[in-house]
């Protein structure tokens, strides 16, 4: 067990799908989808599972508005080279929470600030 991934009790009541699939939300609609898992879901496990997901969805996407603006006032080359890396990021660490979610895990997004708490 790493240092960014906090065991669950396994309980009946605790719904690993949901919160698997808040990751994946946040990759086809953005924090929006996870803001509002966060906002419904009674389950404490899906709603670690979705301020992670916050944690990390609020912050990119204010990058990723700025990410236009590098690319006009540094270079093209600079502004495509952060998208790219913002986006792989954003997919791989997605995959690896919603694997860990599945697992009944809650996995904490590495280098964003806890805006959320989770407990």
């Amino acid at each position: 067990m790493t240092a960014n991934t906090t065991r669950r009790r396994n309980s009946p009541n605790q719904n690993t799908t949901i919160a698997a699939l808040v990751h994946v939300a946040g990759l086809f609609f953005g924090f929006v989808a996870v803001a509002f898992a966060y906002l419904i879901t009674d389950d404490e496990f899906t709603k670690a599972n979705a301020a992670n997901a916050l944690n990390w969805h609020v912050p990119v996407s204010l990058i990723a508005v700025l990410v236009p603006v590098i690319g006009i006032a540094v270079s093209e080359i600079a502004g495509v080279a952060i998208a790219m890396i913002i986006a792989v990021g954003t997919i791989c660490f997605a995959l690896m929470a919603s694997m860990k979610a599945y697992r009944g895990r809650a996995w904490k997004y590495p280098l964003v600030p806890n805006v959320i708490n989770t407990s």
